[in-house]
């Protein structure tokens, strides 16, 4: 197989990764809507993200073994084994010609813009979670010191001695009222 045959199957490939990816981030942001505007049924793990995964995950393994192949095939700088090779688009559009270069590269830039975009949204998700996973440790945490709160002696919230209330409470601590 010539070096143009694989920069054409390697540019299919791109592609194909450019679809996956754009239906990853749109199933993300839906679910990042989802999740904030409290729509749980929306939230619950979904088996199409995961079947796009795992398509990912195929795509990036051929595109490995196509690497692979490349590598015995580009003309080797001195020096430099095939094993050692670092091959990229870069270095495979030198070695092929200019249109079908061009078009290698220009699908690679493309794939790489959506590759940062999941990446930030994948982020921000995180970010999110964390968020939320820190607001509800603290919320129960408020909760608990809220109801201990209520025993101690002092103030109620109104600033009235708990002791006219019937407690034998020394007067000087205040309860703020909050929860």
């Amino acid at each position: 197989m010539s070096l143009t045959e694989f920069a054409s199957r390697l540019e299919r490939s791109f592609r194909t990764s450019q679809r996956l990816l754009t239906r990853l981030l749109t199933g993300l942001q839906e679910r990042r809507t989802a999740w904030i505007s409290a729509h749980a049924d929306k939230v619950a793990p979904s088996a199409d993200l995961e079947s796009i995964g795992a398509e990912l995950r195929t795509e990036d393994t051929a595109r490995a073994v196509m690497i692979d192949e490349l590598a015995g095939l580009l003309p080797l700088p001195p020096g430099v084994s095939a094993q050692d090779l670092h091959v990229n688009v870069t270095r495979l559009a030198a070695a092929i010609p200019r249109g079908p270069a061009h078009s290698l590269r220009r699908a690679a830039d493309e794939v790489t813009a959506i590759a940062n975009k999941v990446r930030r949204e994948l982020a921000f998700g995180k970010r999110l979670l964390g968020f939320a996973q820190r607001t509800q440790e603290g919320l129960m945490a408020d909760l608990s010191a809220g109801q201990q709160a209520i025993d101690p002696p002092g103030y109620d919230r109104n600033a009235r001695l708990r002791r006219s209330l019937g407690s034998d409470a020394p007067a000087g601590s205040l309860i703020d009222g909050k929860m």
